[in-house]
């Protein structure tokens, strides 16, 4: 496994600490599961994969069994410092073993790499994997809990989305389901992946129509267009928080967000209703739907990125993104939008970490010491930062936004309208929510309490994000 960097990129090699026993492990549960998901398609394609969380019949994985102990083959290996050895540094794709080695689990470890699977958002993906891993009948029973919730959930949001998409084929409205369902589509068992809210788009002539549509199902506006121009939020007792687009991108590069806003709109007449586990779903033209999950790859950095969103481009690579679609167009799109070294990278990363199987080469020139580094990343944060205290969250928040003065702007202005409800109302107040919004800060910054050794810490991590933001090439998202 790669290490963790504490300094800056030079210093890197002297001030490093080991990934835990519980984020390797979780690590490598994840690997196991792709494989054994890989197996079950190959054996059967026709079908999928089956857990006792899937519904299969005998309530048993059809997979076969994990191998304990051992190392996993065909695999980079890292030399002293966290480079990859030369032999390996950039070999051709290969398909990795059908099971992934995995070996026996710690006594006492499982608490924390469940607690790590959870932090991730990944909770229910490794059904298979952990069904495997022999852990004691109370662990077992907890795990099932708190993956049979996770699948509750998900039921849940796909029945409200069912339901309100009904309505958009009624009404006649282009409608497309961003991420979420959308990235589920891709994965052997579309309902190991976590969701939490529902977002949809429809073209920009479309949205006023659709806004009324969503207030006459009795859905209530909670986030105004006001606060976030982006997107609408609704919500109605007992069901998720839908999100209603007029536009996805977030990109401080107005060039690179008209490239991949104008090329959503033109594919949302194109979206293909897909069964996911027995919904139908609006999908996106793999090509665009694939921008979007990088897109929403990039989105995260700096503000927590998790395994879920690197497994939801790993199942698009799988499914969609061969050689053929990368020469064809998704290479181009992905220059466009300032991205094609972060879909070089993650795709190495999911390759080299979490068991991608492919044929594909397009991405045989990835760094592999930069994809080992966006791994620590990702497992120092935890999806949507949960891994970070609260206030370092803030600190971190406010640092990357002094990057540039668009971003400080953006970020000021947003802020100072959600906090101040005056600024809603009258755009003259502009510059007044600005400073608003600086004493928001200042005085969440206060209460924090934090001693001067905490914000150096913070300021030093916040700057190894931005300098892994620059190595991967990509705007602010």
């Amino acid at each position: 496994m790669p290490q963790r960097s504490n300094e800056a990129t030079k210093q890197r090699e002297d001030k490093s600490v080991e990934l835990s026993a519980a984020e390797e492990y979780a690590i490598r549960i994840i690997a196991a599961e792709s494989a054994l998901q890989y197996a079950a398609r190959d054996e059967a394609p026709a079908a999928r994969p089956s857990s006792s969380l899937a519904g299969a019949p005998d309530g048993k994985a059809s997979s076969p069994a994990l191998v304990a102990g051992g190392t996993v083959a065909n695999r980079p290996t890292l030399a002293p410092g966290g480079t990859a050895t030369p032999e390996t540094n950039h070999p051709a794709p290969i398909p990795l073993p059908v099971a992934l080695p995995v070996p026996p689990i710690p006594d006492g470890l499982w608490p924390a790499v469940r607690s790590e699977l959870e932090a991730q958002s990944v909770i229910g993906y490794p059904a298979n994997a952990i069904e495997s891993l022999g852990l004691s009948p109370a662990d077992q029973a907890e795990y099932l809990a708190r993956a049979g919730k996770n699948l509750s959930s998900w039921y849940r949001l796909m029945m409200a989305q069912d339901s309100v998409l009904a309505e958009f084929r009624q009404a006649g409205i282009p409608v497309a389901v961003l991420k979420g369902a959308a990235a589920a589509a891709n994965y052997p068992q579309p309902n190991s992946r976590s969701m939490g809210d529902i977002d949809l788009i429809v073209p920009p002539d479309h949205f006023e129509q659709a806004f009324s549509l969503m207030e006459r199902l009795g859905w209530e506006n909670d986030i105004e267009l006001e606060i976030n121009p982006r997107h609408a939020g609704f919500k109605k007792a007992g069901c998720p928080e839908i999100e209603l687009h007029r536009y996805f991108s977030t990109c401080t590069n107005k060039q690179q967000a008209h490239f991949l806003d104008q090329a959503i709109y033109d594919a949302i007449p194109r979206a293909e209703w897909t069964d996911v586990a027995g919904f139908s779903v609006p999908v996106l033209p793999p090509l665009e739907n694939g921008l979007v999950l990088l897109a929403h790859v990039n989105q995260h950095l700096g503000s927590g990125l998790g395994l879920r969103q690197i497994l939801d481009w790993q199942m698009f690579v799988d499914a969609h993104l061969t050689d053929e679609l990368w020469e064809r167009g998704f290479q181009h799109a992905a220059q466009q939008i300032g991205m094609e070294k972060l879909a070089v990278t993650t795709t190495w990363l999911c390759r080299t970490y979490l068991g991608l199987q492919t044929s594909a080469t397009w991405f045989g020139e990835a760094d592999a010491q930069l994809a080992s580094d966006l791994l620590l990343y990702i497992m120092q944060r935890g999806n949507m930062g949960r891994k970070m205290e609260r206030g370092a969250r803030a600190t971190r928040t406010v640092l990357h936004n002094l990057r540039s003065p668009a971003a400080l702007v953006r970020y000021l202005y947003e802020g100072g309208r959600a906090h101040w409800a005056p600024a809603r109302k009258h755009a003259w107040l502009a510059p007044a929510a600005c400073l608003y919004q600086v004493g928001h800060v200042i005085r969440k910054g206060l209460s924090r309490n934090a001693s001067m050794s905490e914000l150096v810490a913070d300021a030093r991590s916040a700057q190894e994000d931005i300098d892994l933001l620059k190595r991967l090439e990509v705007t602010r998202m």
